[in-house]
């Protein structure tokens, strides 16, 4: 490259980069020079420069290493993934929220259901809570019912982890569990036996969320096959004609899902009975306790025996440590009863 061309050149990015900083120059640099690298090239040429430029800006228009094709496969996932959260939103529709459209146009780790915006602040019922864990389980039990548990996908990592927040939201700060009104912040509040119960009264959500999802899916499998059907051939579909497939289409019927057992998760928190966790209480093996078993009793101390040497040496201790305080106590009274002498001179006396 000629000293011509590279003012040229420079011109060029100087008039791009009017209000640009030093160091957003510098990192137009940095990008430029890593592209020229991939190109296993010798300088930095005008291409490089202006996709670095772009890249700064935040307008990926050329996007040389990046690829917006989206493969059959994971395009067949989103679709599935998006027609399962449209089942689910309209078995347990929400009336502040109510969906508008979904489209597979763009891959996220979560859904691309849009909402229609409601001003004010809805106030939720308990049975809200559980509905919208019970949606938010949907990206991940589909894959599991389609694609097997051992072929899960990354699109639907969150699900999981967003329904156990909902969960736990619902336990520690609503107060509308059997787990109690005490209010907690974050769980590290918790004391250390209610973690235990937390943990038990989670998964029971957990366990009752996953079966009621996964049997809604069961229930309606026509209408996520319509739906993915009409995501994969137009990409994108409104609320009204999902709402129309969802009326119309057939349902198998499902056996029905155990529902939520609170007390029952916690009174088997962290127990341990004569009959595994069946019971709660405690059983004992120490001796002197064969067989011993309680329900809900503290466990039984066991007799502690302090042998003759120790307490002579305790004794010996405590009698120092009264010979110390009398001696300390008599020598203060000997400095007080002793009178000082006075010096004066005969001539006064």
């Amino acid at each position: 490259m000629s000293e011509k061309e590279k003012d040229m050149l420079l011109l060029e990015i100087a008039e791009l980069t009017v209000d640009f900083t030093g160091a957003e120059l510098q990192n137009i640099l940095n990008e430029a020079g890593i592209l020229t690298a991939r190109k296993d090239q010798d300088y930095i040429g005008r291409e490089e420069l202006l996709e670095a430029l772009k890249r700064q800006k935040g307008t990926f228009e050329t996007g040389q290493e990046d690829s917006t094709e989206i493969p059959h496969e994971l395009n067949l996932r989103l679709a599935y993934r998006e027609a399962a959260v449209a089942v689910l939103e309209c078995y347990y529709p929400n009336p502040h929220r109510p969906f508008t459209e979904t489209d597979i146009h763009s891959i996220r780790n979560k859904p691309n259901m849009q909402y229609a915006e409601t001003s004010g602040k809805g106030f939720l019922r308990k049975s809200d809570y559980v509905c919208s864990i019970v949606r938010a389980c949907a990206p991940r039990v589909i894959e599991e019912e389609l694609f097997g548990i051992d072929n899960l996908c990354w699109i639907s990592a969150k699900a999981t982890s967003e329904a156990s927040r909902l969960t736990e939201f619902l336990i520690l700060q609503t107060g509308m569990t059997a787990f109690g009104k005490a209010y907690y912040r974050t769980q590290s509040d918790l004391v250390p036996h209610l973690a235990a119960k937390l943990e038990a009264l989670r998964d029971e959500y957990m366990r009752f969320a996953v079966e009621k999802c996964a049997s809604v899916l069961r229930e309606y499998r026509s209408v996520l096959e319509t739906i993915t059907d009409i995501l994969l051939e137009k990409g994108e579909i409104k609320a009204e004609k999902i709402w129309e497939v969802y009326k119309k289409a057939p349902r198998i019927p499902q056996p029905p899902v155990h529902p939520v057992d609170e007390y029952g998760a916690l009174i088997y928190a962290g127990r341990w009975g004569i009959h595994g966790i069946s019971l709660p209480g405690r059983v004992t093996f120490s001796p002197g306790y064969v067989g011993f078993s309680t329900f809900g009793a503290p466990r039984p101390l066991e007799t502690q025996i302090i042998s003759d040497e120790t307490w002579k040496l305790v004794d010996e201790i405590w009698d120092k440590r009264v010979q110390d305080i009398k001696d300390e106590v008599s020598m203060q009274i000997e400095e007080d009863t002793e009178k000082p002498q006075l010096l004066m001179a005969d001539h006064f006396l």
